[in-house]
């Protein structure tokens, strides 16, 4: 399948997705309703809008549900694996940048994706500032291209930070930021 295509189809998942988060946003926000034994059950249902925005990300970047609850459990381990960010190794290589333009934020590194030592970037991950909650996240293959990059969409007024992993070097986090 042709990589537009491919990336086409995906940002159709993604709005559907989306599209079925606004509605149980607003079957949660209006409450059950006596006629409506469905509101009731959406409500039930307790579903994470934060988790269900980073399956969504992962999702769209070409991953499956189950690869995205992995990468944010993997994520969550390696900050007790290296528990001091930014120890191990040269900053300007491993420090991630931010930009922001609206709610599109895009996390890079001029940092190598080097097969042969192998020496690359495993993880980019942007967390929330105040709980740590991983908000999006992509993994990396060293034979992937460089510079390596996140894009992800997060609401106004969100706080982050971004986070990413060395094969080599260990964890990084770069300065917060505010969408």
């Amino acid at each position: 399948m042709p990589t537009s295509r491919v990336r086409g189809t995906r940002l159709v998942l993604l709005a559907l997705l989306l599209g079925a988060l606004r509605a149980i946003s607003f079957v949660s926000s209006a409450g059950p309703s006596p006629r409506s034994a469905s509101s009731s059950l959406a409500l039930n249902a307790e579903v994470s809008r934060k988790q269900a925005l980073l399956t969504a990300a992962v999702l769209a970047s070409g991953a499956s549900a189950a690869e995205a609850e992995d990468m944010k459990s993997k994520v969550k381990s390696l900050l007790k694996e290296d528990p001091t960010p930014n120890d191990n190794g040269a900053p300007e290589k491993h420090i991630p940048k931010v930009t922001v333009t609206g709610a599109s934020v895009d996390v890079v590194v001029p940092h190598v994706m080097d097969k042969e030592k192998p020496h690359y970037i495993q993880y980019i991950w942007v967390a929330d500032a105040s709980s740590g909650e991983v908000l999006a996240v992509k993994s990396f293959q060293a034979t992937d291209g460089s510079p390596p990059t996140l894009t992800a969409s997060l609401a106004k007024g969100t706080t982050a930070k971004p986070m990413l992993f060395c094969n080599l070097h260990g964890l990084w986090e770069g300065e917060q930021f505010t969408v």
